[in-house]
């Protein structure tokens, strides 16, 4: 017996000991390193937002006599800073959307605007916009990620070189962020199977790595849950016999959207150019909001905690303009460039919704109607099925996910039937 592990061990160590392994292995820890370290990031990044914001707009406002002037000032101030942040910087904060398709187009990224990046996502967040953190902390990962692979190139195309070199040189190598990069070239990637598998493989492990980092920060930090479920269910053959009609209904919802965002560009075209001005006009608005409906500020994430309780206080006419409302002020923001994440906005707002509807019904499970009417809209407005469903699945119980699920298959079936006839899709 203590021959057979005295064996293992030594092949283990001649494992190890290889050169071809070693610098596999060394790949991979550094892999980890960089991608952890881009967890922690995005992790502090939104410790940050959440605490500054909950300081500015709870701690400071409780102890002022006149907390309405105080906010709407806030805003004011927190419009210049945007305006002026913007306009020095450009088109930041980018979105998700818009670094997958820079990422897709020229396989490459700038990241050297990822700090500028945070920055101005971190104005727009804490001055209580009405959009999400997900946007500008997704577009900044996918440019770290591409900073990692080119670190990680780096390691990989110069081992030979690196590994004569004094350890103190090495360690400099991998800590410099700007300096020792290789960026992606074709003819450099791999073309064997098992390296494009390794490849994949480290690719996954990476994206997992950053994941567990990011919320096990964020765990230890306390901060709120990013998803709340939403009550309990009892569905059944009466609700299915109107599922059809929910649909419909959502569907039509995200066509008064539509309608609702045409008329913002409309408002918005003539000052398109003057940057500075309309960041000032979104901080005017958000101040306005937090005076008239300060439940509809920020994402929508904390005051979804609160809709089991506060719907049955809440009237038909009071949660449909509050719905209606939400993506107003959410176009609103976007269009007056505090620009950020849209899809907790409209799940909250298409939720809201949902409510609305089922208080007609009383005699049918709620948050049947809910998941339904709040699903079909939202996935509607946004035409991301797959990502919605995921999405929505987390705020209602499991029982509901097999009809999120239809949901879902139902508007991939009408996209894929929309791109066979698009002449009869945009008639």
């Amino acid at each position: 017996m203590q021959q057979v592990n005295l064996n293992i061990c030594i092949k283990v160590v001649n494992f190890v000991l290889n050169e071809k392994y070693f610098k596999i292995i060394g790949l991979l820890v550094y892999g980890l390193i960089l991608s952890g370290i881009i967890g922690f990031i995005s992790s502090v990044f939104l410790i940050i937002v959440n605490g500054l914001a909950d300081f500015l707009w709870t701690d400071v406002s409780n102890t002022l006599k006149i907390p309405a002037i105080y906010t709407l000032l806030l805003c004011v101030f927190g419009g210049v800073l945007v305006g002026v942040s913007k306009y020095k910087w450009g088109g930041l904060p980018q979105t998700a959307n818009e670094a997958i398709v820079e990422l897709k187009t020229t396989q490459r990224m700038n990241y050297s605007n990822v700090g500028l990046n945070f920055l101005i996502a971190f104005l727009i967040l804490i001055f209580g916009a009405s959009v999400g953190p997900a946007a500008a902390i997704l577009s900044s990962v996918i440019a770290l990620s591409v900073w990692q692979a080119d670190k990680m190139r780096y390691f990989y195309f110069s081992y030979n070189e690196w590994k004569k070199e004094s350890w103190l040189i090495r360690l400099k190598k991998f800590a410099l962020p700007h300096h020792y990069l290789i960026p992606y070239n074709p003819d450099q990637a791999p073309k064997e199977k098992k390296l494009l598998l390794l490849k994949k493989f480290l690719y996954i492990l990476f994206i997992i790595n950053g994941i567990v980092t990011f919320m096990f920060f964020i765990k230890i930090s306390d901060q709120p849950p990013f998803v709340t479920k939403l009550g309990e269910t009892n569905w059944g053959l009466d609700e299915l016999y109107l599922f059809i009609p929910f649909v419909l209904f959502g569907i039509l919802f995200s066509k008064l959207y539509e309608l609702m965002e045409r008329a913002m560009n409309k408002i918005f075209s003539k000052i398109n150019n003057k940057i500075i001005l309309s960041a000032v006009i979104g901080g005017i608005g958000i101040g306005l909001m937090s005076l008239i409906a300060p439940k509809l500020l920020f994402s929508g994430q904390l005051s979804m905690q609160a809709l089991p309780s506060l719907v049955p206080t809440l009237s038909m006419a009071t949660l449909i303009l509050a719905s209606v409302l939400k993506l107003i002020f959410m176009e609103f923001c976007f269009k007056s460039g505090w620009v950020g994440g849209n899809v907790l906005p409209v799940i909250f707002a298409s939720i809201l919704q949902g409510y609305a509807i089922a208080t007609f019904f009383p005699q049918l499970d709620m948050l049947f109607i809910v998941a339904v009417i709040g699903g079909s809209a939202s996935i509607a407005i946004l035409k991301t099925p797959l990502l919605v469903g995921i999405s929505l699945m987390l705020f209602f119980p499991k029982e509901l996910a097999p009809v999120i699920l239809i949901i879902v298959f139902i508007f991939i079936w009408l996209s894929k039937m929309s791109k066979k006839n698009p002449q009869k899709a945009t008639a």
